[in-house]
């Protein structure tokens, strides 16, 4: 029934509609060196939602910018190409999975309250240690569990019995999942940021986040410090990471495969990096809010 399963949720991956036609230009300029602001802004304003998005994030409390901005040009110039550009294509992307308004699904908002956390924990690492691109790093964390959010949505029944064993068994989601329905939400994720056509930096952050050493050596310090994010996410139980085990940081592969490329790590004072999460709790809180509307 299982490996019945997996190929029927293969299935269903493939009939997945594309994603909007204004994320795909979004990807494809972002991929240009060459684009430029006004490029970027002309393409959000095609999508009037996206660009009430795009006002409500720059005077969102998470980048506490001294002026009201009011266009999307503006709003450009003050967050930046590939931030604001990012930003639209995380919200694109979970708008295209996004369940009927009244159809149960599991807790959204600590899903995403998770994700932005892993998001901003995967920044300031990146920052601590100089590695990786820090807007690739952000949202690479932001993007993550994408493929939880796809089994719930087509495996729904399945999904929620995996929800209840993850908590009730304290075993690992992952485990749950590939017990369960056969397959984990890493490899589904993957897919779907492949059939996306998402940059293989994203991908792979999604694919191999729970197997860091699988990953191309190309990708891998960025895919380490999103896989260390996501668990230092858990650690500060902050919304729906899946699990609520307990977790050995220095013996994970994402510290490890760190420690072999930038020493520097086993310095970064875990703990204070934790606490100054305090700082910015609400700032997380109304990111999910704009993000999930």
């Amino acid at each position: 029934m299982i490996t019945d399963f997996a190929k029927k949720l293969e299935t269903v991956i493939n009939f997945i509609p594309p994603i909007p036609v204004v994320i795909v230009e979004l990807l494809r300029a972002l991929n240009d060196e060459n684009t430029n602001m006004n490029s970027i802004a002309r393409i959000i304003a095609k999508d009037p939602p996206m660009s009430m998005n795009v006002l409500k994030v720059a005077n969102s409390a998470f980048y506490r910018l001294t002026n009201k901005v009011a266009t999307v040009d503006h709003a450009v110039r003050m967050l930046g190409v590939r931030e604001l550009g990012m930003i639209c294509v995380s919200c694109g992307a979970y708008q295209a999975l996004k369940p009927p308004a009244d159809e149960a699904t599991f807790d959204l908002d600590e899903f995403w309250k998770h994700s932005v956390a892993t998001g901003v924990i995967a920044k300031k690492i990146c920052e601590e240690l100089a590695v990786g691109d820090r807007n690739t790093i952000y949202f690479g964390g932001l993007l993550h569990d994408i493929g939880k959010v796809v089994l719930d949505r087509f495996a729904h029944e399945l999904y929620r019995i995996v929800v209840q064993v993850t908590h009730e068994e304290c075993l690992p989601m992952i485990e749950a999942e590939k017990r369960i329905i056969g397959e984990s939400h890493d490899t589904i994720g993957g897919m779907i940021m492949e059939r996306w056509k998402f940059p293989l930096t994203l991908v792979n952050v999604t694919r191999y986040h729970h197997a860091v050493s699988l990953c191309q050596e190309e990708t891998r310090a960025t895919v380490a410090v999103c896989s260390l994010a996501d668990e230092l996410a858990r650690v500060r139980y902050f919304g729906f990471g899946g699990d609520r085990s307990g977790v050995v940081l220095e013996e994970t592969e994402a510290f490890q495969a760190l420690q072999s490329i930038q020493p520097a790590i086993a310095n970064v004072d875990v703990f204070k990096l934790l606490c100054d999460l305090e700082a910015v709790d609400e700032e997380i809180v109304e990111m999910e809010k704009i993000l999930t509307t």
